[in-house]
């Protein structure tokens, strides 16, 4: 059994790998329940999941950056993966310009 320390602070929000914080969870129906049940073995780590996920959707919530993330349609995925590891600033989400560098980025790199 896992077990990954409840953050209390944004930098003890720990990475997650990709496959963790896969997208391909219904993200309309992304309850703390279904979250809980794909980390069984480490409650916190769903937490940290919820977290991660909460930053994104606030990013890509972002006028510019939905303008943006519509306009190439990998960059979501991108943004997925850049997600699961980004840090989080003292506002519990990512940098919008440092995170869409990193998106781009990993863009490149692929």
């Amino acid at each position: 059994m896992r077990s990954t320390a409840f953050p209390t602070t944004p930098s003890d929000v720990v990475a997650l790998t990709v496959t963790e914080f896969a997208c391909a969870l219904d993200l309309n129906q992304s309850s703390l329940d279904a979250v809980c049940w794909r980390f069984l073995d480490d409650v916190n780590r769903a937490v940290v999941w919820l977290i991660r996920f909460r930053a994104l959707t606030a990013w890509c919530g972002r006028g510019e950056m939905a303008d943006w993330l519509r306009a190439e349609p990998t960059n979501a995925q991108h943004a997925c993966q850049v997600a699961a590891s980004f840090a989080l600033n003292q506002d519990w989400e990512f940098d919008p310009e440092s995170f869409r560098s990193a998106v781009e980025s990993a863009g490149r790199v692929r």
